[in-house]
């Protein structure tokens, strides 16, 4: 709902955590002690995950996942001592494209949002949001979909956007290639685009164009703006 934020359905891929034979596990990558106790502790007690391993530096977070740690989610801040946070997601998002990451970042700037969604990232949870929204956020990422906090879907021009249940444009979808429709299948997926052309045995230029010819379809210039227009438009 607009008042939590917007989920975006998984396209025939996700996790279904209560199918997993095994424990789940939670990264959390911050280095404020009093961020990363509190965050583990609730994760904890409300039952997100079983177990919950902390981080302060994005070295030692790469260490643990290089050394077979197997997380169903990292949530990763936007500052740390070792890296600059977008370079930190990206290194994470090609490094282990299979682990969702949510960052769990202070900075709620529509600018700083949007363009943690071009790097992959697939949910985004201001820390001054309510402990209830932030399990909801990581139930709606661990499903396969996408969190993005209402603040942003305000700036992007999309939550004053109803379209009629019946009206045209609701079943009019935009018309892509099968590859088109393969390189968007991965973005929603949060995959960056290093990751979607090893997938495809494409270029990194090719994925770029393909990009861009699907931002020109759906009218939008970003990943941020392409996860709301294709709800919008009914293709998710």
């Amino acid at each position: 709902t607009p008042c939590h934020g917007v989920e975006i359905a998984p396209m025939n891929h996700g996790l279904a955590n209560d199918e997993r034979g095994r424990l789940s596990r939670a990264l959390v990558v911050d280095d404020h002690p009093i961020i990363t106790d509190a965050l583990s502790a609730a994760l904890l007690s409300l039952h997100v995950f079983d177990g919950v391993d902390k981080e302060a530096s994005l070295a030692a977070a790469s260490l643990r996942l290089k050394d077979g740690g197997s997380y169903d989610l990292v949530m990763l801040d936007l500052h740390l001592t070792d890296a600059n946070g977008m370079q930190a997601m990206q290194s994470l998002r090609e490094a282990y494209p299979d682990v969702p990451v949510i960052i769990f970042s202070a900075d709620d700037s529509s600018a700083t949002i949007t363009t943690a969604f071009e790097h992959g990232v697939q949910g985004y949870i201001p820390k001054s949001a309510p402990m209830t929204v932030v399990i909801n956020a990581i139930r709606i990422v661990l499903s396969g979909g996408n969190y993005i906090p209402p603040q942003a879907i305000r700036m992007l021009g999309f939550e004053a956007r109803v379209l009629p249940g019946n009206s045209a444009e609701c079943v009019l979808l935009p018309s892509l290639s099968p590859r088109q429709r393969e390189v968007m299948h991965y973005v929603l997926q949060g995959l960056p685009n290093k990751v979607i052309g090893k997938r495809l045995g494409m270029a990194d230029g090719t994925v770029k164009t393909h990009l861009n010819t699907i931002y020109r379809v759906f009218a939008v210039n970003s990943r941020a703006q392409l996860i709301l227009k294709a709800r919008e438009t009914g293709l998710i």
